[in-house]
């Protein structure tokens, strides 16, 4: 069978497909075989498959001293992992592979049936034949495949209606036999394949937004474009000559164009989201979850909410308010550190009163150290706005704005710690270098010790340089939180209350 080509899968919409056909003439009509080779032809070969080094040499050897028993046990193994096999194994979610759960599937026991009939030496190696028959298999079906990744493919043949569909990210298939159906019944045939693919109420509701957008698109433009005056005000920005300061404006052009699209199609949007619901909370929530979702920690839903609602990726040339900082010294661990400058104080190349004025190249800014937090503790107490859930490193960190309090000495009572901030200068105005267009060089004020000509020890202070990147971005109404936090803190006023503990430092207890 040639394999099959879809160009419409090479572009960025979402296409419904019906194939409607004979099927395999040789096999009677059947179209589980062109559901299958559909399915192979839409899937790159998958890193997570290959199987090398020394587990990949153990197998080989075993295979080796099996072959003296049976000779035709390489061909069996293979045989064990069919087309449907690897395909449902290859559309695993993203991640390493649960081989221990796959190796339980029904579709694998034909292969586990092999290894315990086989020799003493190899019964307990299942999950090691099962990594090797299916990078086996994944080589095999290699001339089959596409060329290039279609980002992630899956297949869902259901066994009790015969339905099937395929889908990736831009595209829906279903398989139709010419022999058993009317073109007529085309249509109902396409839903029915959507509904046993069954997709999540979140996917329902993005499809609906993009389908209103597309529908009226253009009456929405309109609605943002009569507002001649804003246009114009927005297009003097747009046309800046700076161009750290054109990028910015552009990056606001299409928040604030974006912000009206949505704003015009919001409440035909709203009606949709409103039967969606009321359909959800008529069946009970543990199951409605349970449909579309395995079984999930509840700190890590916690902690991705959290992070969702305080971070964004990071957006911009230059260093912005709320962008966090990884800096390194060389003498200790990297720290972090939240920029909380206004933003207007931090475009590059801006004229600026006072003494930023005599920096020159350098662009002044104040920075927050942050401190790893207990997530536990982070989760438990999360809406009191002192933690941040940052995704660095596709790992999930969690940093407060504060320090960790400290209890005093009658161990009683915890004393509120301040946000610990420094004054920093960012150079080249804070605009990003660097591979990935995110580092910069800051300094630093520190005290040092230098030895005069007539040899004398004195201090003075100097201003070390340090290489920082930005790692996060926080939300822009998350910054402005703790930007007034500080500025709370700065302008704190002293007052002359005495803890009984100062006056008393030995038991707190004056003596009678």
């Amino acid at each position: 069978m040639v394999r099959p080509r879809f160009p419409l899968d090479d572009n960025d919409y979402f296409n419904l497909v019906i194939v409607y056909t004979k099927g395999d003439e040789e096999a009677g009509g059947d179209i589980t075989r062109v559901v299958r080779e559909i399915g192979i032809g839409l899937c790159a070969a998958d890193e997570r498959l290959y199987y090398e080094g020394p587990g990949y040499e153990m197998a080989v050897r075993d295979l080796k001293e099996w072959e003296d028993e049976d000779e035709n046990v390489k061909e069996k193994l293979l045989d064990a992992i069919d087309d449907w096999t690897y395909l449902k194994i290859r559309t695993s979610p993203p991640g390493d592979i649960e081989w221990t759960s796959v190796c339980k599937w029904p579709e694998m026991q034909e292969l586990k049936g092999l290894v315990d009939g086989g020799p003493k030496s190899v019964r307990s190696k299942m999950k090691l034949f099962a990594k090797w028959a299916v990078h086996e298999r994944q080589q095999s079906l290699r001339n089959r495949m596409a060329s290039k990744d279609y980002t992630a493919v899956s297949v869902g043949p259901d066994p009790q209606t015969g339905t099937n569909w395929i889908r990736t990210n831009r595209l829906f298939v279903t398989v139709v036999s010419k022999s058993d159906d009317e073109a007529s019944s085309l249509p109902q045939k396409l839903l029915a394949a959507l509904e046993v693919w069954d997709p999540e109420p979140h996917r329902l509701l993005m499809s609906k937004m993009r389908a209103v957008l597309g529908e009226r698109g253009v009456l929405a433009e309109a609605e943002v474009l009569d507002n001649k005056c804003l246009q114009v005000g927005w297009l003097k920005e747009f046309l800046s000559a700076d161009t750290n300061s054109r990028s910015w404006s552009i990056h606001n052009a299409i928040s604030r164009h974006w912000e009206g699209l949505g704003d015009a199609i919001r409440e035909e949007i709203m009606g949709f989201a409103e039967r969606l619901g009321e359909f959800l909370i008529a069946h009970d929530p543990d199951s409605v979850v349970s449909r579309w979702y395995l079984s999930l920690d509840p700190k890590d839903v916690s902690s991705h909410i959290n992070r969702y609602a305080c971070s964004k990726p990071v957006r911009g040339g230059h260093l912005a308010t709320g962008h966090v900082l990884r800096v390194g010294d060389g003498k200790k661990a990297d720290q972090s550190w939240l920029c909380l400058t206004p933003a207007c104080d931090l475009e590059p190349n801006r004229t600026r009163p006072g003494w930023p004025n005599r920096l020159g190249s350098h662009l002044p800014f104040i920075a927050v150290e942050l401190f790893q937090a207990n997530p536990k503790e982070a989760l438990a107490r999360a809406d009191a706005g002192n933690y941040l859930f940052l995704e660095i490193d596709e790992q999930i960190s969690v940093l407060s704005f504060t320090p960790s309090p400290k209890k005093d000495l009658t161990k009683e009572i915890e004393a509120t710690p301040s946000p610990k901030w420094e004054q920093m200068f960012a150079a080249a105005q804070g605009v990003f270098d660097g591979p990935e267009g995110r580092a910069l060089t800051i300094l630093r004020a520190a005290e040092e010790t230098v030895t005069t000509e007539s040899e004398e020890q004195r201090t003075q202070l100097r201003l070390y340089a340090s290489s920082a990147s930005v790692v996060a971005q926080l939300r822009y109404e998350y910054a402005l939180n703790l930007l007034h936090r500080l500025g709370a803190t700065l302008s704190r006023v002293g007052v002359g209350f005495v803890s009984m503990s100062t006056l008393f430092p030995a038991n707190g207890q004056a003596d009678t």
